[in-house]
């Protein structure tokens, strides 16, 4: 039985010479090189990305599911979706990899209840977990709407997309203490590779914002992202003509104790030319998990949680404090249902009048017929 096609993937490329190792990307035997050495592992991350969106180019026309190759619909999504997410599209091209490694140049006739389970079978033995895999599938659903919908289709059939189950999450207390973050503020300055997550916790802990906003926020008004406008105290979530999403990102007053740090990071910033807020050495930050858990393990926590962290504390911590909640939910972009729902237990408010209603009857006066 023949092996199944990979799509394109990142290989290290060692030498024997003693030259230095390099990233490449191959794509059925054919090796094209990235230019990026073995650390550079972001560098080799964009170039497949560029070399994916280069390779494939959608039909014009729709078809029968047989027809259409998955890289054609993966690749229409990333060029024609990616620019309007808050990282540019490396999310959904990180996600969009493995799909392609998976199911190769197969076309949608292949996507069925079926390949699916394997696909999850198959990410899980790379000790990925099933919700990773249920993401990674999500790009997938969502590729192939959008391509359905797009000038290329309609498509003759919507393949379903079957997805593992949702996982219960972290549960309602996945959050930080004041003191965890004081020790993993000394920890990110202590290791000069990691203080850019000083920022990312301080403005993520006090805002709320999303992790993926968060990294792409500039000191200017910009049309890649967000912006801090230190003269109104006002954080802008959302660049300059980016249209409302389902995840809300609306304007928020900057928190009073952010409000001295932002101050002067901007000075030092501005004073080297340095657009970014979140940055490394001035260069703007696309990855932070690495350093994010090198952190963590340094004030002596499990390492296993990620930046997303911060938006439960500020949602718990504005809760703690009997922040209104309708105030509160706008400050940090969320709806107040969820915020009531996922947060409310943390409230000096929640069920107050229940928690002191007695046993005590209720008198009532018997009223006379006039």
């Amino acid at each position: 039985m023949p092996r199944k096609a990979k799509g394109p993937r990142l290989y290290l490329k060692k030498f024997k010479t003693g030259r230095q190792a390099l990233w490449i990307i191959r794509d059925r035997g054919k090796d094209t090189s990235t230019g990026c050495s073995e650390s550079d592992v972001e560098g080799a991350e964009k170039a497949l990305a560029r070399y994916l969106t280069e390779k494939y180019e959608p039909p014009r026309q729709g078809g029968t599911l047989r027809a259409v190759l998955i890289p054609d619909v993966i690749n229409l999504y990333l060029s024609e979706h990616a620019a309007d997410t808050s990282d540019g599209g490396e999310w959904l091209s990180f996600m969009a990899e493995p799909i392609l490694d998976w199911w190769g140049s197969k076309t949608l006739a292949n996507v069925n209840k079926s390949s699916c389970k394997s696909y999850v079978t198959w990410r899980t033995k790379q000790d990925v977990s099933d919700q990773t895999a249920r993401h990674e599938l999500k790009t997938l659903r969502a590729a192939i709407n959008h391509y359905h919908a797009s000038e290329h289709g309609p498509l003759t059939a919507v393949p379903v997309v079957s997805l593992p189950a949702k996982g219960e999450g972290r549960g309602p207390d996945y959050w930080l203490t004041r003191k965890q973050v004081a020790d993993r503020i000394r920890a990110a300055r202590r290791r000069h590779r990691c203080r850019h997550i000083t920022r990312l916790l301080l403005i993520g802990i006090y805002t709320g914002t999303r992790p993926g906003a968060t990294r792409v926020l500039q000191w200017r008004p910009s049309t890649t992202g967000g912006w801090f406008d230190l003269d109104s105290e006002t954080l802008h979530r959302r660049a300059i003509g980016k249209k409302k999403s389902k995840k809300l990102a609306p304007p928020a007053r900057i928190h009073a104790r952010l409000l001295p740090h932002l101050k002067r990071w901007r000075a030092a910033d501005l004073a080297q030319g340095i657009p970014y807020v979140i940055h490394y050495y001035g260069k703007q930050i696309k990855r932070v998990d690495k350093a994010w858990s090198s952190v963590a393990i340094e004030a002596g926590h499990e390492g296993d949680d990620g930046p997303h962290i911060c938006r439960h504390t500020a949602a718990t911590w504005q809760m703690q404090a009997g922040t209104d909640i309708y105030e509160a939910a706008g400050y940090l972009g969320m709806s107040p249902e969820t915020l009531w729902d996922t947060y409310g237990h943390h409230s000096p408010a929640f069920q107050e009048t229940a928690s002191r209603a007695g046993g005590k009857r209720v008198s009532q006066k018997r009223t006379r017929n006039a």
